[in-house]
């Protein structure tokens, strides 16, 4: 039998060290296994310089849920007098108003994302079809967007940790070790291009994507705004309000006021928000006549987030406001929501608006 020389045992070694190296590297850039380590966001990482070896049908991960399919209600009472008073609204470019109604008007769209239904309500009538203002339906699919690639994790490293006797089995013992670290090398460069190549990928389609999901968006955003804007004229034209027979009803007591309000928002909710985002926005003065709630009104507010927008308190938290909030939180918990995420006077207030609902 030929035995090779102990020279020749290295250049085999060598030989096959390099060969199993370069089988790794031509399948580096495979299909990927979504690991359960990446982000459930999609965020803009520079491109790495393009390889020969990355193929064009990677596999990435998806996030679990992405974009918006929110309901959202605006409660509105429209007498300025009222609901400001001497104080005002503040817009984000620091303009200021006392009309309850243009700002409503002008805020609504601002809150609106692609994919968002949106129903406005004038309150004081106890009437659903006379209170409703606009309803607004986006109906745009949410495009396919991918999780951030994220480096494998470094290998452990490989056992033995004694050392074995000489002889035959610390010779077999040697070429385990050989052979596995040469692998385990391998799988590290294996990842480190698949990695590389994940990057490239996800960078092109996600910048792409992003592109035309910009268009879409725009588009729908400027058409729903367009949609509000001729809606809200229609109900407030002087044919309209002669129809309605009323312009605005002020018995408050008889009617109910806000609890007449929050009906008509369980009326759109309906039960829905276990798989959507209900949010409710009240524009009032939470005045509360005699504390009536009329009774023959099914409110149901389960799993819907209030913010109260109160712009007749100078601060938010003066005793008499303070009041109103303790009542109308005693109220959400009893209709199934819980506490108002958030109560707001007039300063600021477009910019709180924009940063809790809207952007």
């Amino acid at each position: 039998m030929h035995r090779l020389t102990p020279k020749g045992k290295k250049t085999a070694t060598a030989i096959i060290l390099l060969f199993n190296v370069l089988l790794v590297i031509l399948v580096a850039c495979g299909p990927k296994t979504p690991g359960n380590n990446t982000p459930d966001f999609a965020t803009w990482t520079p491109s790495p310089s393009a390889t020969a070896t990355c193929i064009p049908n990677i596999s990435l991960s998806t996030p679990d849920k992405w974009g918006t399919d929110r309901l959202i209600v605006v409660l509105f009472d429209p007498r300025s007098d009222l609901v400001v008073g001497d104080q005002y609204l503040e817009s984000e470019n620091k303009d200021k108003t006392q009309e309850v109604s243009i700002f409503v008007k002008e805020i609504a769209p601002r809150l609106l994302k692609p994919g968002d239904q949106l129903s406005v309500f004038q309150m004081g009538d106890p009437d659903y079809d006379d209170a409703v203002v606009v309803r607004l339906y986006s109906y745009v699919e949410v495009p396919q967007l991918y999780n951030t690639p994220s480096p494998r994790e470094t290998l452990i490293p490989l056992p033995p940790t004694d050392i074995p006797t000489p002889g035959f089995k610390a010779v077999a013992t040697h070429n385990y070790v050989v052979a596995q670290s040469t692998k385990q090398a391998g799988t590290e460069i294996a990842n480190a291009s698949l990695y590389g190549c994940e990057k490239i990928y996800w960078n092109t389609i996600v910048k792409l994507t992003a592109t035309a999901w910009d268009t879409t968006a725009t588009a729908e955003i400027g058409g729903l705004s367009q949609t509000l804007d001729i809606e809200w004229d229609s109900y407030y034209s002087p044919d309209k309000i002669e129809a309605r027979g009323k312009s605005f009803a002020t018995n408050e007591l008889y009617y109910g006021d806000l609890y007449y309000g929050l009906a008509f928002a369980s009326e759109v909710f309906q039960g829905k928000c276990k798989e959507k985002e209900c949010i409710l926005l009240i524009v009032d003065d939470l005045g509360v006549p005699g504390k009536y709630t009329p009774i023959s009104l099914s409110i149901d507010l389960s799993g819907v987030n209030i913010y109260a927008l109160v712009p007749h308190c100078r601060f938010i938290d003066q005793p008499n406001c303070k009041e109103l909030e303790n009542y109308w939180n005693s109220e959400f918990v009893r209709f199934g929501s819980g506490e108002a995420k958030q109560y707001w006077n007039g300063t600021h207030v477009e910019i709180n608006l924009l940063e809790a609902i809207g952007r």
